[in-house]
């Protein structure tokens, strides 16, 4: 019996919290825990082939049973299986996570655990009759077992459903009659089903319209939430309003859906801004809509309704509650004058719509998806040549510069673009950067094309001034290389980095009009439509702050470890002068820097990683835990390799004497060093 027992043990002895982890999750595992501290898993036993069995109270009383997965079944990352009564189900609720942490901590205390009998009644609430015995037989036959009652299961239930019909064939209408009475007034969902045939078949569709109605409105004014600590919410349940539309389509009525379609798409917009959750209002309000775009489809619309129905949806659509499911509107094969027919309609809209008198206005951003839904329409209408005016026109009115500018270089209409460009560039610049960065991008891609590689070096210095940064001098270069010009644009672009003097500046004198002043020694052409842009990247002053934080990042980019210190000395020691002054290159980072030095300045690092792991210590928070584990995992190979693991070692015990009051904490640690949950609970144990 003794060997039995210990053969029983053998896996379980193996596990670790991080096993634990891949299974169930993070989550899952501090919830069980709690659970098992709380002493809340009780009647703990294992069967004759290692499987756990107990019982675990949380909101209510649930069975669960854990076992080792045998190794040809076991799936990658699935050391465990559980199955319990929970709502979860199986595979790593925290109610099995309980019974687990329970059986390690008996265990490690030397605990006796009862031997689960084949015949408790806990087996069978698991698995809905008394065959579940039969599981706890070898592992394949087991699994084979339970695809075949997945079988007998699906035979049995067919056979009940013919059983059924013969049952109802034999009756005749009057046992019927009553019996379809009876089964009305047990039922509620089945008395409304014949209440509403009646209505329909009556012509009483008046009154079903309203019921519809109402309920939308009901239903919408209550808004979802989602409290994502604890799982509750509420989440308004749209089947019955769904049922409501599909009968009604089913019967014939698709005028009266797409009416109330419309209705129920302007609450729903309304309730799914108002609510707190995580989209779980509108994808239960999402499960309607098909059923409304087939009633539009199939409706007594004209073509052009029906288009512009769909329009008009999109349009109130602020948070992608439609989905693909309105493709199917737009996606149907209409013909060209039922395009054109939308266009002139999208026309009127767009001529009586008020004026966006601030660029950012939702009134703007609404002129914006009129004017595209309009060249959609003339798009295939087949009026290609309306749409370069009217976007024209709503340039101007909206600042859609961008727009106009893409739409002129599909055409290849290079001039115009430019212009276009060029003047949208001046406008926007000031109070709206975003569309003059994307007018830039344009031109940019205009001089590829024509392959004047001057004009698109010198976009890449107006990116590299806005931000300088590793990406953008790398660009720079590469630019200025194919311009000519690369190793000129390289040595000054150093200079500037290393004492902030740009070679270009703003020419102050000149206040009414944005001007430069650019070095003479500057190799690259500034066009007059990146004035403006090139104006706001670049100090005013002459001499700006150096950029050792760039040149650290080039370094540590480049593999240069000398390199390397000598910059983040320099960041460090002009901290120190400036009294570690807010934000003076806070982007320098130690951590990249002791990993790009660890090799060839082992004691640098590990400098950097002691002072980083310090900072964490003292804090009590699990992200603190988890940070400072990172730096002990960065410092062992280091240590290792100057023959110091001792020190290593003597440093994490030290950490275990100081923070030992931290549970939490402490079983992190376990996980660096690889103990298994009994080693870790015998230690507890120990010290108790």
């Amino acid at each position: 019996m003794q060997r039995s027992n210990d053969n029983k043990q053998a896996g379980w002895h193996c596990l670790t919290w991080d096993d634990l982890e891949h299974w169930a999750g993070s989550r899952s595992v501090s919830r069980g825990r709690s659970y098992q501290q709380q002493g809340r898993v009780e009647n703990l036993a294992i069967s004759e082939d290692g499987r756990l069995l107990a019982t675990v109270h949380g909101g209510d009383s649930y069975i669960v049973s854990v076992r080792q997965v045998a190794e040809k079944k076991a799936k990658r990352d699935s050391l465990l299986e559980s199955q319990c009564t929970c709502p979860v189900g199986s595979n790593g609720c925290k109610h099995a996570v309980a019974v687990v942490a329970a059986y390690l901590q008996a265990m490690a205390e030397d605990k006796k655990v009862a031997i689960a009998k084949p015949n408790d009644p806990r087996w069978f609430q698991l698995d809905g009759s008394r065959e579940a015995q039969d599981d706890f037989e070898d592992d394949e036959e087991a699994y084979n077992e339970r695809s075949s009652r997945a079988s007998d299961k699906h035979r049995t239930n067919a056979k009940c459903d013919e059983k059924i019909r013969q049952y109802i064939s034999s009756k005749d209408p009057d046992e019927l009659t009553e019996l379809l009475y009876a089964l009305t007034q047990r039922y509620p969902e089945l008395r409304e089903e014949f209440c509403e045939r009646i209505a329909l078949g009556e012509g009483d569709v008046k009154r079903l319209l309203a019921q519809a109605k109402s309920e939308i409105h009901t239903l919408t004014s209550q808004h979802g939430w989602r409290n994502s600590w604890t799982g509750e919410g509420y989440t308004p349940d749209y089947s019955r309003l769904q049922h409501r539309f599909e009968r009604l389509v089913e019967l014939g009525h698709c005028d009266a859906v797409v009416k109330l379609g419309r209705e129920f798409l302007g609450c729903v917009m309304d309730q799914v801004g108002q609510s707190d959750d995580e989209g779980e209002t509108a994808m239960a309000a999402a499960d309607c809509l098909p059923v409304v775009f087939d009633a539009v489809i199939k409706s007594s619309l004209s073509a052009p309704q029906k288009i512009l129905f769909a329009i008009d949806a999109c349009m109130k659509d602020d948070y992608d509650v439609l989905g693909d499911e309105i493709g199917v509107i737009f996606d149907a094969k209409w013909r060209p004058c039922d395009w054109s027919a939308v266009a002139d309609e999208l026309k009127s809209r767009l001529q009586n719509k008020s004026p966006a008198n601030d660029d950012r206005s939702p009134n703007s951003y609404s002129r914006d998806c009129l004017t595209n839904y309009l060249a959609t329409a003339l798009k295939n209408a087949g009026g290609n040549d309306e749409i370069t005016a009217i976007y024209e026109t709503e340039a101007r009115a909206t600042n859609s510069y961008e727009r106009l500018v893409r739409h002129l270089l599909d055409r290849k209409r290079y001039e115009d673009a430019e212009r276009w460009a060029s003047e949208g560039i001046e406008r926007t610049s000031e109070k709206l950067p975003g569309i003059a960065s994307g007018l830039a991008a344009a031109l940019c891609e205009l001089a590829e094309r024509r392959k004047k590689w001057d004009i698109v070096a010198a976009h890449s210095a107006w990116k590299f001034f806005a931000h300088p940064g590793t990406g953008a001098f790398v660009e720079l270069v590469k630019k200025s290389t194919k311009a000519g010009c690369g190793e000129k644009v390289r040595n000054t672009v150093m200079r500037f980095l290393k004492t902030g003097i740009p070679p270009i500046r703003r020419n102050a004198s000149n206040k009414d009009k944005p001007s430069l002043v650019i070095d003479p020694s500057w190799p690259l052409p500034v066009p007059d439509y990146i004035v403006p842009l090139m104006f706001r990247a670049i100090p005013g002053r002459l001499t700006g702050e150096p950029h050792y934080d760039v040149l650290l990042d080039m370094a540590i980019a480049n593999k240069k470890p000398d390199d390397v210190l000598h910059w983040y000395d320099k960041i460090q020691a002009e901290r120190k002068r400036r009294k570690n002054e807010w934000g003076w290159h806070s982007r320098s980072n130690e951590d990249a820097v002791a990993k790009a030095v660890a090799k060839t300045h082992p004691e640098r690092a590990l400098d950097i990683y002691q002072r980083k792991l310090d900072s964490f210590l003292p804090h009590a928070q699990i992200s603190a835990y988890e940070s400072a584990v990172i730096y002990l995992k960065n410092m062992r190979p280091i240590m290792k390799s100057l023959g110091r693991e001792i020190q290593w070692k003597a440093l994490l015990s030290e950490i275990r004497l100081k923070y030992g009051n931290r549970p939490r904490f402490m079983k992190i640690l376990d996980n660096l060093e690889g103990h298994t949950i009994i080693e870790t609970q015998k230690t507890r144990v120990q010290r108790r």
